[in-house]
């Protein structure tokens, strides 16, 4: 055949999932002219055109949403739970997500139920109609468009002049959008699917209208679903699991298996170290001194010198009042420039400003309203998009799973193989129930969760060696997609085989000891009394060398919003008849004051405080069976107990037919309260604290009885040795007098939920 010819010879068009995967094919063709390749993604931008618009640009999108949600803010004073989740929504992807997702699949927003299937949340939904159409207003205004649902395109029939078929290669669920595309374009050429069949995928392709079996490939034609080709797939290759204490310790085998892997020569584009969540990049980085690792999402630059000075430059604007600019564009250019001349990274920067910039001067009047600090602030978060390549990077490629896709490999080790991380969800895949999403045909938590542990899977079929690493302690577990398959037989304990830390490393261990007198200025609290006799070390690292624990705990935040809502309900009747229907009401109304950090912190919130039922019909039984009056709500004190300064806050007194009730809520599972035998053994001294603090306040002639409120289970629950344990607790104090020792606790099952364990080596 001539040359010639061979250009006028139609070629098949492969896609694969990734970039990665097509490039891991072009290496596998032999000599000539490599055929034409895509991404999956690439494939579906370029193969289609809306005509007179232009696709936005990730962080234009971003400036829309941002400037519609600070508009709405205020937007009806009727809203009760939408202030608050606007505030979220602020400051996540969670539209997006939500937004490309029902695109995705083709689905109007007022398709979906308002009521009876959808009745807790009819709210947010009005509020993402709201978004949804200013934001569709703004797109029009600016001549962009976002998916293409609801926007004419065609497809790009030039294209395919010279291409005999596609061969797309997928790896994972197709969207109805991307098959309307590529129905569109069979009409052009065939189209083939190349499908790898198993046991969390195979109810998946039911639009092709044929039976496939699991534990095969085929390549099928999409018009008239004929199997042309049909074989079994790989057996699950060679698996090690092994559990560690925790996390960091995992690293340990990497570095081992990255060891032997080089050692013995195996060609290491057939080599990955797989991280389920990019945290765990951190410790890779800090134990990898002899640079073996290649990160293949890229580096961070969150780190460089120009972020730095960028988020110092902000806090100081943040400090002042926060003005309105006539011109915020101009007024960020200037910031940028004087901070970029003056960075030591200013041509690695200035590249990813330039692009930043270009973007923004498109849509120059959206930033009207914008202060110069909320403008930095885009612009950071914009720039923290950007990653550099790791072109001085090592051998052993580091992956995220979805890079993975579709690829062959000798050995890898996958870390972090837990629970909470295999499978992952996004929060937009948990806004929807599952009941609405099958009723509109778009993909259930089940669906996303088994779409990834198809990915996983996969893997292990295309590797000849995998080890597993996990987590393994009170707090974390493996995930469970080891007993689906069967392998949870192969766990063995990783700290025993490896370690970071030679296992003959000699080591000089010091049990540290501290004993100390206590600071005459110190004040104590229950809180502080509880931690000393749970633990003494604890209290010592807490309170006297005043190191801060995380306090990231959803649980406890939820608790603490849960107090400040029920304080604003009721200390509007201090000491005046109490209306709880006109409680619950106002209570109602708080709930746009609460700032939480992710929309499962948000949902729960929302059920915990829906969940409250029990506690409002418990109020309401108690005031039509008693005459009681609230007499204080987060009453404050400071007291002397034994000689002791003790300060606190009791959450509310009630007179109740002449005795006061001194009341505490707790919103906890399993709430108990000591008996007589449990006091030899008890940390609980909080009643009893709270019993001082009454007589202090002018109670010390009445009758006085201290509760838990079980605001879960709407029960009152008695301290009914409240005056035996106030004694005890005077007699406990005793050992303040003198030099104490900060002794670890005996009770390691203290130890499994302590901020503080690492430091005392638990």
């Amino acid at each position: 055949m001539r040359l010639v010819d061979s250009f006028k010879e139609k070629s098949p068009l492969y896609v694969f999932s990734t970039r990665r995967r097509l490039n891991d094919f072009y290496l596998k063709q032999g000599d000539g002219f490599l055929p034409q390749g895509f991404s999956a993604k690439e494939f579906f931008t370029n193969v289609v055109v809306v005509k007179a618009l232009r696709f936005i640009p990730k962080n234009i999108r971003k400036v829309f949403l941002i400037s519609i949600i600070s508009k709405m803010q205020n937007f009806s004073e009727n809203w009760v739970f939408e202030k608050s989740f606007l505030g979220y929504l602020e400051s996540s992807s969670f539209l997006f997500n939500f937004f490309d997702e029902l695109a995705l699949f083709c689905i109007d927003l007022e398709q979906i139920p308002l009521k009876d299937t959808y009745g807790d949340y009819e709210e947010h939904l009005n509020v993402l109609f709201e978004i949804y159409r200013f934001y569709n207003q703004e797109l029009e205004r600016y001549g962009f468009y976002d998916v293409l649902y609801g926007r004419d395109y065609e497809i790009l029939r030039e294209y395919f002049k010279d291409i005999s078929c596609v061969e797309f290669y997928l790896d994972g669920f197709l969207s109805v959008q991307e098959r309307q595309i590529l129905e569109k374009i069979q009409e052009i050429v065939p189209v083939y699917l190349h499908i790898e069949c198993d046991m969390y995928n195979q109810g998946h392709f039911g639009f092709l209208n044929v039976s496939l079996q699991k534990d095969y490939a085929y390549r099928i034609e999409l018009a008239t679903s004929e199997i042309s080709l049909q074989k079994s797939l790989e057996q699950i290759g060679e698996v090690n699991i092994f559990g560690f204490a925790s996390r960091m310790s995992q690293a340990a085998l990497v570095f081992e298996r990255v060891n032997e892997w080089l050692g013995a020569g195996i060609d290491a584009e057939k080599l990955a170290i797989i991280i389920p969540n990019e945290g765990f990049s951190k410790y890779l980085k800090l134990l990898d001194t002899y640079n073996n690792l290649n990160f293949a999402m890229g580096k961070s630059i969150e780190t460089s010198p120009f972020i730095s000075a960028l988020k110092m430059r902000l806090k100081s604007l943040k400090e002042v009042h926060n003005r309105i600019e006539s011109n915020p564009l101009d007024m960020l250019k200037t910031e940028i420039e004087i901070l970029l001349e003056n960075s030591t990274d200013k041509e690695v920067m200035s590249k990813f400003h330039q692009e930043i910039l270009f973007s923004y001067e498109k849509i120059a009047s959206s930033f009207e309203g914008f202060g110069l600090n909320e403008l930095l602030e885009l612009y950071i978060l914009d720039l923290l998009d950007f990653r550099i390549d790791d072109v001085g990077g090592g051998k052993v490629k580091v992956m995220g799973v979805l890079e993975c896709r579709g690829l062959h490999f000798e050995r890898v080790v996958i870390v972090d193989f837990n629970d909470e991380y295999i499978p992952g969800i996004k929060d937009s895949d948990m806004f929807l129930n599952t009941k609405i999403r099958k009723s509109l045909k778009i993909p259930t938590l089940k669906d996303r969760q088994d779409l990834q542990k198809h990915y996983y899977l996969q893997i292990f079929k295309n590797t000849k060696k995998i080890d597993i690493a996990f987590v393994d302690n009170e707090n974390s577990s493996y995930s469970k997609m080891i007993d689906e398959l069967g392998l949870q037989g192969k766990i063995e304990n990783g700290d025993e085989k490896y370690r970071i830390f030679p296992f003959n490393q000699e080591k000089k261990v010091k049990q540290e000891c501290f004993i100390e007198l206590m600071p005459r200025d110190f004040i104590f609290s229950a809180s502080k009394i509880n931690d000393f006799f749970s633990c003494r070390r604890k209290f010592y690292y807490k309170y006297l060398k005043k190191i801060k624990s995380n306090d990231s705990n959803s649980k406890a935040k939820i608790g603490v919003a849960i107090h400040q809502i029920l304080f604003d309900g009721y200390r509007k009747y201090i000491n005046a008849p109490l209306d709880i229907e006109k409680i619950k009401k106002d209570c109602l109304k708080q709930i746009d004051s609460i700032k939480l950090d992710s929309l499962g912190e948000f949902l729960d919130f929302e059920f915990s405080f829906k969940s409250l039922e029990a506690f409002w019909e418990n109020e309401s039984n108690r005031v039509k069976k008693a005459d009681i009056v609230v007499l204080d709500c987060e009453k404050t004190f400071e007291i002397q107990i034994a000689g002791f300064p003790f300060k606190g806050v009791i959450d509310r007194i009630d007179n109740c037919d002449g005795e006061i009730l001194l009341i505490d809520y707790k919103f906890k599972s399993n709430l108990k309260v000591d008996k007589e035998k449990d006091l030899d053994r008890t940390s609980d001294f909080q009643l009893p604290v709270y019993f001082y603090a009454a007589k202090y306040l002018g109670y010390a002639n009445n009758n006085i009885k201290a509760y838990y409120y079980d605001l879960k289970e709407g029960k009152m629950k008695e301290e009914e040795t409240l005056e035996i344990k106030a004694t005890f607790l005077e007699s406990k104090l005793k050992v303040f007098e003198k030099e104490v020792d900060f002794q670890m606790t005996h009770d390691r099952k203290i130890c499994s939920y302590c901020d503080y364990k690492d430091i005392c080596g638990i």
